[in-house]
C-alpha cells in the first residue's frame, strides 16, 4: 500500500530485511507489517487509497515484466 510521510526528518525503516528510505512529504510503497502499522497508528504515515486507474496500470506492468 502507498503512503505519505508525515514525519518530520528523513528516517530508514528496515521491513523483512529490506531498507525503506521514509522523507517528509513524499510517496512510499510499503508492504504490510506491523512496524508500518505502529506509525500509521502513531500519524507517521497517511495511507493513501489506491485508485482504479492506478491498479490497473500496476497490474499491466507485472504482466508486461512477467513477459519479457
Amino acid at each position: 500500500m502507498k503512503y505519505k510521510v508525515k514525519l518530520n526528518y528523513p528516517t530508514i525503516v528496515v521491513i523483512s530485511g529490506k531498507e525503506y528510505l521514509l522523507f517528509p512529504g513524499k510517496v512510499v510503497k510499503l508492504p504490510d507489517d506491523e512496524i508500518v502499522q505502529t506509525y500509521k497508528g502513531l500519524g507517521y504515515l497517511e495511507p493513501i487509497p489506491e485508485t482504479s486507474f492506478e491498479s490497473k496500470t500496476t497490474k499491466t506492468k507485472k504482466e508486461v515484466s512477467d513477459a519479457s
